[in-house]
């Protein structure tokens, strides 16, 4: 089996799961208890969060654990602002998690403002700014496109922003960035960050909300008072440990130079095939998806047939690839012809160059069954 679908989830890190072994054999206590097995089990917490932060270039204090980055967007989204005659701006390009919820808080009669995206891929700056103003309580844009890998500027755009609106929060989904771009944080001026464990290594389950000092949130889950009364709950303490483990995993395997020269080789691959169409900007990219379309198949029915032949690609975010359509990609202009053949390829540290010559081999023998004719 070859698996091409990274931007959808990761297989665990082997040294993740042994700390997550380790935690539900052993170390299972509840990290609350005043007793040595629950200091025990709070140190992993503790080591983890310390890990993230380091990660991020920020504060330990400053980063909130969660089940996973919806409910970090959704915590933002719906907790970070008291006036609700403001406004709130996010980009046309934002995950499902995001823009569905700014559509639900506009269903409440929130002032709601879309900023479109450019044909690239990237949100558009100058519109953005246009939606800003004195009373924007918020402004959200994706770090990573789920959808192309295509890698917005936020250093420029939270700088502007705060430039035109200076009490203006600013909030980055940062899933498919984390560990995979420049994630240091104070230099991009974010004041939230989400992350999700399940695309670098770690189990599902377990996200991330960092939180600037000195911002105030409404905490999103009222109880017991644990992440310093902002997020209550007991602890998922194995899934936390192992979110540490594999990003200092991720971390050891990411080679930069091994990552652009595999994404060069699977570009190069994918345009040799007739009627093929790369989507995004290929240069300002995390180099780990590509977005293609193909000229005279349907995207679901290739995905179906390449897992048959024991490759697994993807055909855009998971969350949203049971619908017809693709309104990211709409969002860029990209007519529903070519949307219906759109396939997304995403990589991964340990993912080789033989893999991606097989995977493409299989890929254009497939294309070809689909479109009638035969390879020779």
């Amino acid at each position: 089996m070859i698996f091409l679908d990274n931007a959808s989830t990761t297989k665990v890190y082997d040294k993740a799961i042994e700390a997550m072994d380790k935690i539900y054999r052993e170390d299972y206590f509840n990290p609350s208890a005043t007793y040595k097995g629950g200091r025990e089990a709070l140190s992993h917490i503790t080591k983890a969060r310390e890990t993230i932060a380091s990660y991020l270039s920020v504060k330990k204090d400053e980063i909130y654990f969660t089940s996973c980055a919806t409910e970090s967007n959704n915590w933002v989204l719906n907790n970070a602002f008291k006036n609700k005659k403001g406004n709130i701006v996010i980009s046309c390009g934002e995950h499902a998690c995001v823009y569905e919820t700014a559509k639900n808080l506009a269903s409440k009669g929130l002032d709601v403002r879309f900023a479109p995206i450019n044909e690239d891929g990237t949100v558009n700056v100058a519109e953005l700014l246009k939606l800003v103003d004195d009373k924007t309580n918020l402004v959200s844009v994706i770090h990573v496109s789920n959808e192309t890998g295509v890698i917005n500027d936020l250093a420029t755009i939270s700088k502007k922003v705060k430039s035109k609106s200076p009490k203006t929060l600013i909030h980055s989904d940062g899933v498919q960035a984390f560990m995979k771009t420049n994630t240091n944080l104070m230099r991009l001026g974010v004041d939230f960050y989400s992350i999700s464990g399940h695309k670098i290594g770690a189990p599902k389950g377990v996200g991330v909300l960092f939180i600037k000092s000195g911002i105030h949130i409404a905490p999103y889950i009222y109880g017991g008072g644990q992440e310093k009364n902002m997020r209550s709950g007991t602890e998922n303490v194995a899934g936390i440990s192992a979110l540490g483990v594999a990003s200092q995993c991720y971390k050891e395997l990411y080679n930069l130079t091994t990552i652009e020269a595999n994404y060069n080789l699977l570009l190069s691959e994918i345009k040799s095939i007739d009627g093929v169409e790369i989507i995004g900007n290929t240069e300002n990219n995390s180099k780990l998806i590509v977005c293609a379309s193909i000229n005279g198949v349907r995207a679901e029915t290739l995905q179906s047939i390449m897992a048959d032949s024991g490759v697994y690609i993807g055909r855009g975010s998971a969350c949203s690839s049971a619908h017809s359509g693709n309104r990211v990609l709409s969002a860029m202009g990209i007519p529903d012809s070519k949307i219906a053949g759109a396939i997304r390829i995403s990589l991964s540290p340990q993912t080789t160059q033989e893999e991606i010559i097989t995977a493409t081999n299989v890929l254009k023998e497939n294309i070809n069954k689909l479109r009638g004719y035969q390879i020779g």
